[in-house]
C-alpha cells in the first residue's frame, strides 16, 4: 500500500483531458438525441400546464356557489 508512487503531472494532465473528452462527447450525443422529441416535450408541459389551469378554473368557479 505504501509503494505505490503518486501519478506524475502528465499523467493526471493526460487523465483530465480524457475525462473532458469522454464528458464532451456524451454532452453532444445527449443534444443529437434528444433535439428531435424537446418540441413534443414542451408542446406536453404546455397541455399539461393549460389542462391544470382550466380545471383549477373550473374548481374555482363551482366552489363559488
Amino acid at each position: 500500500m505504501g509503494d505505490e508512487k503518486a501519478p506524475r503531472p502528465v499523467e493526471r494532465l493526460f487523465r483530465a483531458s480524457l475525462l473532458v473528452l469522454g464528458s464532451v462527447i456524451a454532452l453532444h450525443l445527449a443534444v443529437i438525441y434528444l433535439k428531435p422529441i424537446v418540441p413534443w416535450l414542451v408542446g406536453g408541459a404546455l397541455l399539461a400546464v393549460f389542462t391544470w389551469a382550466v380545471t383549477a378554473f373550473i374548481r374555482w368557479r363551482r366552489s363559488r356557489w
